[in-house]
């Protein structure tokens, strides 16, 4: 068969290799806004359970409310205050507001300020870092990080308890101020301070038990940890103590919700783990093709 002169190599031509598919070719006709987009969807699953639950809640309220959601679970106000009284022989963020509030804005509530606001852009950070450089772990990452979300949020209907802030407005507790926002003032940025504030009268008030924000600051220290050098494991570790400090200092939470809220999170890196190594077991299984014997093919 005589072959077209147009098919023929040229002699001596070095002919191009086969173009190999790259592990993110699926990917390379987006750009990088519709990748994070991608990236981010699964985490609507959060904002879809928080709705739910705070409408299973909604009747249970605050004051007149009703007695018990919609679930028929009533409010919890005493339990965690004892808990922690139990643990300390008092409540500790009644403990510090009395010898670190003065009805001046200081130092450490600009730190816990700061500190309280990172909550709301861990998640969507750590998710866009997984997906652009630790795309081999971002399953691992999202299975993590909606685990610990959705049982924290399954607590809040099964256990609505009342935060520090509330119990003190209720008469329950000793004196506390909601003041996760007053950093804002000394740094002159009230309009900041005032955007905190009118977020949380719209959040959930008996969203407590267990602590989401110290269960995140843990979450995000956990998963990085064995992909940073040992500085930034270092300040990992000191960022989920601050935000544990600054929950109970700010009166949004008792030192039990954020105990819990750690063991959510470790729960949360643990079954991501599992099923890492599951993935990876289940993909070197060799396959039914692969132990066909050669010779015997060619026979």
């Amino acid at each position: 068969m005589t072959i077209p002169a147009t098919a023929r190599p040229r002699s001596g031509a070095a002919t191009a290799p086969p173009r190999k598919k790259s592990a993110d070719a699926p990917d390379s006709r987006h750009g990088p806004i519709a990748q994070l987009l991608i990236a981010w969807s699964p985490l609507s699953a959060i904002l879809v359970a928080y709705w739910l639950a705070q409408w299973i809640t909604a009747p249970l309220g605050v004051g007149d409310g009703a007695d018990t959601n919609r679930l028929s679970a009533s409010l919890h106000v005493l339990g965690p205050a004892r808990a922690d009284e139990a643990l300390f022989g008092a409540v500790p963020s009644v403990w510090l507001q009395a010898r670190l509030v003065d009805g001046s804005p200081h130092w450490y509530d600009i730190a816990g300020a700061l500190v309280y606001i990172t909550h709301f852009v861990t998640i969507p950070l750590i998710t866009a870092v997984a997906w652009f450089w630790l795309r081999d772990r971002f399953g691992q990452w999202l299975t993590a990080v909606l685990t610990m979300s959705l049982l924290g949020i399954a607590g809040y209907v099964a256990y609505p308890a009342a935060p520090p802030w509330l119990a003190a407005e209720r008469g329950d507790i000793g004196a506390i101020d909601r003041i996760s926002h007053i950093g804002w003032d000394a740094l002159g940025l009230d309009a900041a301070g005032g955007l905190v504030q009118m977020g949380q009268s719209g959040s959930n008030p008996v969203a407590a038990m267990p602590s989401l924000h110290a269960g995140a600051a843990l979450l995000v220290a956990l998963f990085l940890w064995p992909s940073v050098p040992w500085l930034a494991r270092v300040l990992l570790a000191a960022y989920a103590l601050a935000m544990a400090l600054t929950l109970v200092y700010t009166g949004e939470h008792y030192v039990v919700d954020v105990l819990v809220g750690w063991l959510v999170a470790v729960v949360g890196v643990g079954l991501s783990l599992v099923v890492a190594r599951r993935g990876r077991r289940g993909s070197s299984t060799p396959s039914p093709t692969s132990s066909i014997d050669p010779e015997r093919e060619s026979a």
